[in-house]
């Protein structure tokens, strides 16, 4: 098939690696699918398999910028499908594409990505590492995601602070002393998990309260079934494995995220005990150039994108 003439610029910005891409990447208008293989091998991260490889896709409109890129992780056991579908609130940061481009991709052990041994957050800011490495060289990069996409953002910057120019930090999950009283809770629904399946541990989680603000609308009373349509797509050795990565894992340090002179947004909701805001004000107070825009309610939250629309704009 003939490309159009509109995407060759994109994929020429895919650096010389570029051949290595998925041959099966599909393009209409200002879209691009494909896999990108990544490579962890050495002693940062020996067990990863040499040829792990993410789904991505992205979006750019004709008015976006050739010379920047945001590139977006979805949350613990979501992919790009569920949060399109509505399974989280961040379908509409695809719609900043008239912006600059706009990446977003499975995760290791996620979605339509491949497997991984080591499905932590430090491992996941590797791979974003990588990925821009590979897909925008020599373009500013600014990087964003929700709870555990957050989380690895977070580990990229500490990694690559000479490429990451912001954030956008969105539910922070929980961190440090709040993380340590949650992983139980983690550890349970793992147990439960591989027991007895993912239809028991949907039942137990379906007599848990959810956040209030979720209730207040069709749409976000919805995103809980839509959830566990991916959980039970990922099946449960894969689901089981991403939480072992969540138990595994937790923010950065304090002292290591305050190197981060950068400018921040952080999204967050009151009442959710996985995302609570004692993480978001927490690193409000550390980041030094943070700044908090919290939700009170469920309207308020599909206004998010229009935040970080803004939150962007001051920055191109």
């Amino acid at each position: 098939m003939k490309m159009p003439n509109a995407l060759r610029p994109a994929l020429r910005r895919f650096s010389s690696n570029a051949q290595h891409l998925d041959q099966e990447i599909h393009h209409r208008a200002a879209l691009l699918r494909g896999s990108v293989p990544l490579y962890h091998q050495g002693p940062r991260h020996p067990i990863s398999p040499p040829n792990l490889s993410l789904r991505f896709e992205v979006r750019r409109l004709e008015t976006a910028r050739h010379d920047w890129a945001f590139i977006w992780t979805h949350g613990l056991t979501s992919s790009v499908e569920s949060e399109d579908e509505g399974g989280w609130p961040f379908s509409g940061v695809a719609h900043l594409s008239d912006l600059l481009p706009v990446v977003r991709y499975d995760a290791r052990g996620h979605g339509r990505s491949a497997d991984a041994i080591e499905p932590t957050w430090p491992a996941m800011g590797s791979d974003l590492c990588k990925m821009h490495e590979k897909m925008f060289p020599k373009g500013r990069i600014i990087l964003g995601g929700t709870s555990m996409g957050a989380a690895a953002s977070l580990y990229a910057a500490l990694e690559a602070p000479e490429k990451v120019e912001a954030l956008v930090l969105a539910t922070p999950p929980t961190a440090w002393e709040t993380r340590k009283k949650f992983v139980p809770l983690y550890q349970e629904s793992l147990a439960l998990a591989e027991k007895q399946g993912l239809e028991a541990a949907k039942s137990v989680a379906e007599t848990k309260a959810r956040p209030p603000i979720f209730l207040e609308t069709e749409r976000g009373r919805a995103s809980f079934d839509i959830g566990w349509r991916q959980k039970f797509s990922m099946g449960q050795r894969r689901y089981c494995a991403a939480l072992r990565g969540a138990i595994d894992s937790d923010l950065p340090s304090p002292e290591a995220l305050r190197r981060l002179n950068i400018p921040v947004l952080i999204l967050a909701w009151k009442s959710d005990a996985q995302h609570p805001l004692e993480s978001a004000l927490m690193l409000q107070e550390i980041l030094p150039q943070a700044e908090l825009c919290v939700a009170d309610s469920w309207e308020e939250i599909e206004r998010f994108p229009e935040q970080i629309r803004g939150f962007l704009l001051n920055l191109l």
